[in-house]
Formats: structure tokens, sequence, C-alpha cells
């Protein structure tokens, strides 16, 4: 369900192997967050952890899926980071015995060849060219028996991939918070010149046909966004004239856009778990117990890809991967990922 970065790789990576699919999407295909995000493919920057293992993990299998599958769509330009201050200069000089992919300095400066941005738009409808895609769609009545059946639709797996948007069931224990954003297209006198993007505070990013993208500034909690775009614009577009001169600036088209994230940025992945029958055969669960996940009670063949915040470009392939393999083969997904960490931390806090 949901036709943005999430549902599409998915589609795509179940169509791959050999699965028929079917797409709900309650809008237009790449209508929502995935379409007022940069779509920036960077890499983590930063001393070791569990988190930058996963995304450069995630960065440098997008890289490779992008390349293999829409090479057309990808342009791989590089990514200037450009310190803060003079705090943040020593802090990013800190990290450079744990930079594992290329990189080089210049100046002050460090540059990622590898990094880039794709296209959100024309890359989900390539993904899902060939793939069955209602879009419109509300659905009225979702219910399992042996399978499952959304209205007159029946499918044997039902994957969860709706964005920021509200989840199709009550499930307590997925808490995830909103992130606001837009972007701006843009072009300007010299934007020729510019073959690579830039990123300090705010994204500054280079792509075909002179095209400059401005953004993704988040705001977050649930704001009107309009309002917001309307009055940061000049703002945004005042620090984006710091990095570069914005002489005959045109605004070619603007976007925005919610996301959702939770609170360890981790996104979400995997089997759903029924909270009810869980906490019902291990109640002492919410004392801190680790019952194995394995003996967790899940919704059958229900899983869920979402919060994928403002990397949703770098995980999502990488994800629909670890996706598709748990659905085919059982390989279980890292609990880092997968719902069983929401819902440890969500049964615990009930009586704590």
């Amino acid at each position: 369900m949901g036709a943005g970065i999430a549902g599409a790789s998915t589609a795509f990576a179940l169509k791959q192997k050999g699965l028929k699919v079917l797409v709900l999407e309650k809008e237009k295909r790449c209508s929502g967050d995935s379409n007022a995000a940069g779509a920036f493919l960077s890499p983590k920057i930063s001393k070791p952890s569990p988190y930058k293992t996963y995304l450069n993990d995630a960065f440098n299998y997008s890289l490779t899926f992008y390349k293999a599958h829409f090479p057309d769509l990808l342009a791989q330009c590089g990514l200037l980071k450009l310190p803060l201050d003079e705090k943040d200069k020593k802090r990013l000089a800190s990290y450079e015995p744990y930079m594992h992919m290329k990189w080089e300095k210049r100046g002050e400066d460090y540059f990622f060849p590898e990094a880039g941005l794709i296209e959100p738009q024309a890359l989900i409808a390539a993904m899902l060219k060939d793939i069955q895609v209602l879009e419109n769609y509300s659905y009225k009545d979702i219910t399992y028996h042996d399978s499952w059946q959304i209205d007159n639709f029946r499918a044997k797996h039902l994957i969860i991939a709706t964005g920021s948007d509200a989840l199709p069931f009550d499930l307590p224990y997925i808490q995830r918070k909103k992130i606001a954003g837009y972007r701006y297209d843009v072009r300007y006198h010299d934007s020729h010149l510019l073959t690579h993007n830039i990123h300090r505070e705010l994204s500054f990013s280079h792509y075909h046909d002179e095209k400059i993208i401005i953004g993704a500034t988040h705001i977050r909690g649930d704001v009107d966004l309009e309002e917001a775009a309307y009055q940061d614009s000049e703002g945004l577009l005042k620090r984006a004239a710091e990095i570069q001169t914005l002489k005959e600036l045109q605004i070619l088209k603007s976007y925005i856009g919610h996301r959702s994230s939770t609170l360890d940025y981790f996104p979400i992945l995997g089997k759903v778990i029924h909270h009810d029958k869980t906490l019902e055969a291990y109640p002492y669960i919410k004392k801190g117990s680790k019952v194995p996940p394995q003996k967790y009670h899940y919704f059958p063949n229900l899983y869920i890809h979402n919060a994928l915040a403002s990397r949703g470009f770098v995980f999502a392939p990488y994800n629909a991967m670890l996706l598709a393999d748990l659905i085919l083969e059982g390989k279980e997904i890292d609990e880092r990922l997968s719902p069983v960490r929401l819902f440890r931390k969500w049964a615990f806090h009930l009586e704590n």
C-alpha cells in the first residue's frame, strides 16, 4: 500500500523475484513525501555507530542498484561538504580516520565523488512500470481469512508503505514523528557552472538541464506546510545565496510534504507484531523481560516499510531487498530495523 519510494522499491524488488504485485495509492504515485524529497544520495560522515554502518551499507547498495537498473536517472555528480563554523571544522577533521568511502580534502571542505541524487518522479514511474497501480484509491475494509482481503482484492502478503500517512491498523507501538519539508527547483545566471552538490545546513544540488535543487528544509511537527514554506522562502534562499550567487534567480517549481521518522532514525522494516496477543502471552515483557522475537505473535503475512525520513532514496532499495528476502526466503531482518525494537520500548513504558 503506497506508491512513494518505499512502496515502489518494494514492489519492484518483489516483481524482480517473480511475484505478482498490486500497489494501492490514495493519491497519485510519488505525490506525497517522496515528491518533496531532494532525493540526495550521500554517505554518513561521523564516528563509527550502528546507524552509520547501516546507512553506508544502504548507500553503497543503492548506488549499485541505481546504476544497474536506472542509470539514466542517476546524477552521480559528487558532494562537497562545507563546515558550518570553527567548531564544525574540528568535528569533521575528527571524522577523517573513519571516512572509509572515497573522499578528498578541498581546503577546509570535503568532497565525496560517489554521492549524487536521482529524480523522484521519473524513478518511481520507472520502478512501477509494468506493475499494476491503482491511484486515487481509498480502501473501505481490510480483513484476513487465509489471505488478505482489501475490498475486492485478495493477496497472500500485505505490505504497509504509507509514508507519514496514518497506518491502516491500530499499532500503538509504531511511534513515529513527522518531519515537514520543502524544496525549490531553481535556475540562475551561472547555474550551469555548478557541477556537483553542496551541503552546509541546507542542500544545494546540481541536476540535469541546469536545474538546481535547493532544500529540503525540515520543520518538526504537524504544521501548515504551505504557510511555513511561504514564511521561510526568503530565509531559505538567503542562506542559499551565502553558498552560491543567485543572480537572476528563477524559481521553477516548489514542493512541500511530510516525512516520518523514528526517534532512533532507523527505518521500520519487517513483520508486524500483534501487540495484544503478544502481551497476553508474555505479560512480563512489560517488566523488561526479553522474550525472543520468534515467540511473538505476528499478523500473518503482514509487513511494514516505513519511516525513511530524509534518506528515503538511500534506504528504500536496500530495505526492499531485505524485505523481499524475508518474505520469500525467511531471512530475518536486523532487530535495529524491525518493529521488535519499537514494541519492546513501548511495552516496557506501559508500566514504567
